[in-house]
């Protein structure tokens, strides 16, 4: 029963954060958090972690509720100062399915990917400058609901391709421009 109460209560929150309206409210921001608008203009942000030019954010002293009911995990990042994103941590599969459900009839059918090697399927959904992704992993049960602003989430997954592709092993270490000089491995 609790999960049932839980899972109603987090689709109704999703329902109030998108907006009846839908696009034009998502558009504009999340929970009354503007897109691209500084973190030092939001009130009652605690810094949660930072990890290179993002640094998330919760509101512990504020409780996100639905009849009474109060919505957990909600994490806000900000992009070197700016809101791009909200991530969701859900906490159950009902709940998962009715998020997924409900962003199906707000914004049709997904795109939908699975990753053998991680175990994870990820919805995508499109809206103007959002995007939306609802991401469950088979292999550890996690399952989050993210929404990110196109604009600054493009930047940060260029800055972090950068990163990760200045630390991984080079098979072969060429320059850019040279060409490698071929030597036969074996002759037939």
């Amino acid at each position: 029963m609790k999960t049932i109460v839980t899972g109603v209560c987090i689709l109704a929150a999703i329902f109030l954060a998108i907006g009846v309206t839908g696009a034009a409210d998502l558009e504009a921001g999340f929970l009354g958090i503007q897109w691209a608008s500084p973190a030092a203009h939001q009130e009652g942000l605690t810094r949660l972690y930072e990890r290179k030019n993002v640094v998330y954010y919760i509101q512990p002293n504020i409780v996100h509720t639905i009849n009474e009911t109060p919505v957990p995990n909600v994490v806000y990042g900000f992009y070197e100062h700016q809101f791009f994103a909200v991530y969701i941590k859900l906490e159950s599969e009902e709940v998962f399915g009715k998020f997924r459900n409900y962003l199906k009839s707000q914004y049709g059918i997904p795109d939908k990917s699975f990753s053998m090697k991680t175990g994870e399927t990820v919805y995508k959904w499109k809206q103007g400058e959002i995007k939306i992704k609802l991401k469950t992993n088979e292999e550890n049960y996690r399952m989050k609901l993210g929404f990110y602003y196109l604009p600054l989430s493009k930047k940060v997954n260029e800055e972090q391709m950068e990163i990760s592709h200045s630390r991984s092993l080079q098979f072969f270490p060429i320059e850019k421009d040279e060409k490698p000089e071929l030597i036969p491995l074996l002759r037939f």
